[in-house]
């Protein structure tokens, strides 16, 4: 049966629809609704008006799925981390790679390039219908209006605000590398100048420092910080300090802890001068264990720091979201084999463990389902990606007993989230009612737990004062024992005194008052 032309159009437009849903999927990026209709949208418009211009489109897409989607169904979308791995491999490691590929990874790479093809091929015998030209306004405005709010909600950080397939592969493709080098560059200058510290005296009371970095965890789901529900058992019952209103540098891991664990105090910082220079200065021995990514030793401004501690482990060798998932109590094994050394007497010793705590996807945190605590899934997961981490404190805290040496351990998030309302989940058409995620507008995104937990603890002190996350190294000094004059805020850290300016950083490493940022209160069931 011969098909009339708007019969033929109307195929050709559900035709479309599958591309895009295969473009995406191919490609690794999360298949939300505002994606998929994106990529529809743009390649209605650009099929009706620009046939050229679409078929080219259509075959670059098809190129672009037999490059990249064996990378992407093993290691995700372009990310920084693919960029540094790929330019840190060599042919061996990359002879290795190709031959690691599955038979069903190669047959599906072939079988989703062809779908752009193959529907070109299909769209050239087909009549089309005439269109005038201004009905394409509609589609164009609403792909505005789209992009507009993807970049008012902050996921363009470093990517594109249009998430219309391959368009925004490409410009991730360009993106990424761009912004690999300008940080290497950077790093690699900073890194060769020595450090600048100045000590006035050691005065170490423990042998061993344990700092935990915890990760995207907000104060208010603690129980320790009057949640509803008890998911730190082992803090509530063990913490010698707890700070009510620390609050972070950034609202990501890497604005918040170059600003707090690097001499900044809000102004530009030296990455030299960081906390580790600082405590080898003084004589300590200084470990960092991470589960987050190490991409080679200058690869990331963190793994910068991490790399001039005498001892590094990585359970990561690439990008967080990068390979094998591993869990934070992966970071037990290497901690009991640094406390099985002797310390040399009166050498105190740092270890810093760097986790992912409750890094979005929370569910991805966890090695078993999620109490059911509210309807929403992404809620519950979050709740016990915080229980976890209490629970990663208490074996902490029981591995350093076994030593029979002093000890104490801080442990801090490095910046929290706020509730992205009626969203979608991660890689995931799935709606809920609110999704936890990287922000700057709200004070919960900066508003993290801090608490001290000592082996000679006593009791347990709570401290209000609102305290500034640019203050942090100063912080981490007074609890090393360390005093130096370019740390002034060290002596009233654990004070009752504010930080005289609560100031953090947005997105964009611009300075904003604290005050001025709204509240992203707890959802209605979680109060």
């Amino acid at each position: 049966m011969k098909l009339s032309s708007t019969q033929s159009y109307v195929i050709t437009v559900i035709l479309l629809l599958i591309n895009s849903i295969v473009l995406i999927l191919a490609l690794a990026y999360p298949p939300n609704p505002n994606r998929i209709i994106e990529t529809w949208l743009v390649f209605i418009v650009v099929h009706r008006f620009l046939p050229r211009c679409w078929r080219a489109l259509m075959w670059v897409s098809a190129i672009v799925i037999l490059l990249y989607h064996s990378t992407a169904a093993h290691y995700g979308r372009p990310s920084f981390g693919i960029v540094a791995s790929l330019i840190s491999t060599n042919a061996s490691e990359a002879s290795e790679y190709i031959s690691s590929l599955s038979w069903q990874t190669c047959l599906s790479t072939l079988l989703l390039a062809s779908i752009p093809l193959i529907i070109v091929r299909w769209c050239r015998q087909q009549p089309q219908p005439q269109w005038k030209s201004w009905w394409a306004l509609p589609i164009l405005l609403a792909l505005l209006i789209m992009s507009i709010q993807t970049a008012r909600k902050g996921y363009t950080v470093g990517g594109f605000a249009l998430r219309a397939q391959p368009i925004e592969f490409l410009a991730d493709a360009y993106l990424q590398p761009r912004a690999y080098f300008a940080e290497l560059k950077k790093l690699k200058e900073d890194v060769n100048k020595p450090d600048q510290w100045k000590i006035d005296q050691v005065q170490s009371k423990y042998q061993n420092y344990v700092l935990v970095i915890g990760e995207s965890a907000r104060a208010d789901y603690f129980h320790l910080y009057h949640f509803k529900y008890p998911n730190t058992p082992f803090l509530d019952t063990h913490a010698s300090i707890i700070m009510d209103n620390m609050y972070s540098a950034g609202p990501n891991t890497p604005i918040s802890l170059l600003h707090g664990l690097c001499l900044s105090h809000g102004e530009s910082f030296s990455i030299q001068n960081n906390i580790i220079t600082l405590a080898k200065k003084t004589g300590l021995q200084t470990v960092w264990l991470s589960n987050q990514g190490a991409l080679g030793q200058y690869d990331t401004s963190i793994s910068t720091i991490a790399h001039q501690a005498n001892q590094t482990i990585f359970l990561k060798k690439t990008g967080y979201e990068f390979g094998d998932e591993t869990f934070d109590t992966q970071l037990l094994a290497p901690l009991q084999e640094v406390l099985k050394r002797p310390l040399p007497s009166r050498q105190p010793r740092l270890i810093v463990m760097h986790t992912m705590g409750s890094h979005p996807n929370p569910c991805n945190r966890l090695k078993e389902s999620p109490q059911h605590y509210v309807e929403n899934n992404n809620s519950n997961c979050y709740i016990d990606s915080i229980k976890q981490t209490d629970n990663l404190l208490q074996q902490i805290y029981s591995a350093l007993q076994t030593t029979g040496q002093s000890f104490s351990i801080i442990y801090f998030s490095d910046h929290g989230l706020s509730h992205d309302k009626d969203t979608y989940e991660k890689n995931s058409i799935v709606r809920a009612s609110s999704i936890l995620r990287h922000n700057d507008r709200f004070i919960e995104n900066y508003h993290v737990p801090f608490v001290v937990i000592n082996s000679d603890r006593n009791i347990s002190k709570r401290i209000t004062a609102r305290r500034s996350g640019f203050e942090l190294i100063d912080g981490i000094a007074n609890w090393l024992g360390i005093s130096s004059p370019q740390l002034p805020y060290s002596d009233q850290f654990f004070s009752d005194t504010d930080s005289k300016k609560l100031e953090v950083l947005n997105m964009s490493q611009k300075l904003q008052p604290l005050q001025q940022l709204e509240h992203d209160p707890l959802p209605q069931d979680l109060r």
